[in-house]
């Protein structure tokens, strides 16, 4: 029975350089091409569909919430809108990606993490700090990249029942179909719905309400491998979900809904003979968006549509078995339409990037940059330098500093209510220095970070626009990670102290100054047991349920979830899981509770 090594792994905390780990991740998102996680300076966080399957989360932010730096924002349960911050920095200024291309609804805002579904996806790459100078505007924190089965080489047959508290129901199906020697399809379908509950209540006015959740996902994808040095892949995706939320206010009641459909299609190659790699890849998006009245129907509300067309072409050469160099060419159009006012808007960005990497005995060197040409805002370069050496394998040191920035999204500039078209792009300045190393079997490190930002874009709840914050907003802080195993129990801690603060000294919304994790896993032979806390301390707020608005405190919380796996055959798990587990009371936004303590049962069978 193959087993998780841990629920959520660390891919590279001390092993940078000089490792001796044979099986070491193979990582795509660092520097743009497959390498191995010890052979790079960036913060790599690897989730696995193994580590998935495990924890039994139900939704990306369940996932996302125990890795190290995140913090998660929900305005309620399953489907809300859920926004997240890395090291401080906010949910628009960490990248996006869903196999390697920007994910298009960062034209209209920041990604809502409650839409992805989770059954198409085999991993999940997180980069924490700053990676524009390879991939451009919104990589200031970090970059996630999603990858989904669309172009997996393993075979596979599974199906997922599952159901849980708030009458939640899953039916999902995977498979992996090897059609010829040199070719495999991979196809993905799933369903899951939840009634949910009031996520916004107010006494008296919408007590009955209930805001649930339905999703309707699907994936297709293609791969061909033509000979020994070319393959050809192509592949779909989409999503269709609806969810209710409260537009109540004071007395006035009124039960919203949205609906939400997304498809992307992809088409690519790669090409590879003896040190030479390239890649080449052609994307297209296009998401829609309804919000409305529920009572009245998606006709007689807003709608929205984002379009987005992308070409890639990424290359890499290794000189000698020290030193890889490469680089690429990113092109993009988005428009943004508002539909009920008969306004679109465009803009194209094109990009050219290079990168170096040499790696000699316990040296690492790294190199990086990258020249954006936007229709609208102009050129901008980034770049980033970093340096690794291992003096022993008990200690390391890591050094990077670069240059980050991001443009203003088409709905922050041209929405007819909130927009301001005199946006300036946002700048910032980052430098890390981190300290690891492996103790007896103890892997640690501590890592200080300083991000300075320059035209902070933020939206202003006395206009009701978006601006450009005065000023330079500094983001500074410590993290401290361990990985360890004790007896048959393995460990991942981290601890983040951090000040997020503006020119005023003045602690940045929602922002806590600690964090805490702790994720164990339990493995026994036929059985394993994932345990997750975590502590979120206090952070700021505002509470919007009356004018003027109030600066408030939200208190800090402690939550635990848990979740057990039973290989009871080779081809059935029955899998359990708890949220919440001890039923805090706790808010992540100011009058939108978090769920109870729930319950969710699955079962999965492979063929």
């Amino acid at each position: 029975m193959n087993k998780t090594c841990l629920a959520i792994a660390v891919a590279s905390l001390f092993s940078y350089v000089g490792s001796t780990y044979a099986d070491e991740p193979v990582i795509v998102s660092a520097n743009r091409y497959e390498q191995s996680a010890g052979t790079t300076l960036a913060d790599v966080e690897l989730i696995t569909r193994e580590d998935i399957e495990t924890t039994q989360a139900k939704s990306l932010p369940q996932l996302l919430r125990r890795l190290v730096g995140i913090q998660v924002f929900q305005n309620g349960g399953r489907g809300q809108n859920a926004s997240l911050s890395v090291r401080g920095t906010s949910s628009s200024q960490v990248l996006v990606l869903v196999d390697g291309v920007r994910f298009a609804r960062a034209a209209k805002g920041a990604v809502d993490f409650n839409q992805i579904p989770l059954n198409y996806i085999r991993r999940i790459e997180y980069i924490r700090g700053a990676r524009a100078s390879l991939y451009g505007s919104e990589a200031i924190g970090g970059v996630i990249n999603i990858i989904t089965i669309a172009r997996s080489e393993h075979e596979v047959k599974e199906v997922n029942v599952g159901l849980g508290s708030l009458d939640y129901k899953e039916i999902n199906a995977i498979a992996g179909l090897q059609t010829t020697e040199k070719s495999q399809l991979n196809l993905a379908a799933g369903h899951e719905s939840t009634d949910g509950y009031n996520v916004h209540p107010l006494t008296g006015v919408n007590d009955n309400d209930k805001h649930g959740f339905k999703s309707s996902h699907g994936l297709i994808g293609y791969v061909h491998q033509v000979n020994d040095h070319i393959q050809l892949f192509s592949h779909a995706r989409m999503y269709q979900n609806t969810y209710q939320y409260d537009g109540s206010f004071s007395s006035f009641h009124s039960l919203k809904e949205s609906e939400k459909k997304d498809y992307a299609v992809t088409l690519g190659g790669n090409f590879e003979q003896e040190q030479f790699h390239s890649s080449l890849m052609m994307n297209t998006q296009r998401q829609r968006g309804w919000n409305y009245t529920q009572s009245t129907g998606k006709d007689s509300g807003t709608k929205d549509k984002v379009h987005q067309q992308n070409i890639q072409w990424n290359s890499h050469y290794e000189l000698n078995p020290a030193t890889v160099v490469g680089g690429g060419i990113d092109w993009r159009n988005e428009s943004y339409s508002d539909i009920n006012n008969s306004n679109r808007f465009d803009r194209e960005n094109f990009a050219a990037y290079g990168f170096g990497s040499y790696q000699k005995e316990k040296l690492l060197l790294e190199a990086s940059l990258r020249g954006d040409h936007n229709q609208e805002f102009g050129g901008r370069a980034t770049y980033n330098l970093g340096a690794g050496y291992q003096f022993i394998p008990e200690f390391g040191l890591k050094l990077n500093y670069g240059t980050a920035f991001k443009a203003p999204n088409l709905y922050q500039q041209y929405d007819p209510t909130y927009g301001e078209t005199n946006l300036k792009s946002e700048k910032s300045k980052n430098a890390e220095i981190s300290f690891e190393g492996d103790i007896q079997g103890i892997g640690w490190s501590v890592s200080a970070y300083n991000y300075k930002i320059d035209n902070l874009i933020d939206y202003n709840p006395s206009t009701f626009v978006y601006m450009n914050v005065d000023g330079e907003t500094n983001i500074k802080g410590v993290e401290f990670t361990s990985e360890f195993n004790t007896g048959i129990i393995q460990h991942q801690i981290s601890a983040e102290y951090k000040h997020a603060e503006d020119e005023n000294g003045q602690q940045l919304q929602r922002r806590a100054k600690e964090m805490y994790k702790w994720n164990a896993l339990i493995s026994f032979s036929q059985l394993d047991w994932s345990v997750s806390y975590q502590f979120v301390g206090e952070r700021p707020d505002v509470d919007y349920s009356s004018y003027p608005y109030n600066n408030i405190v939200l208190g800090g919380y402690s939550l635990v979830d848990t979740a057990v796996s039973y290989y009871a055959s080779e081809s059935v798990t029955i899998n359990a899981r708890i949220d919440n587990l001890f039923d805090k009371e706790y808010e992540t936004a100011k009058g939108y509770v978090s769920p109870e303590r729930a319950y969710y049962l699955n079962i999965r069978y492979q063929f």
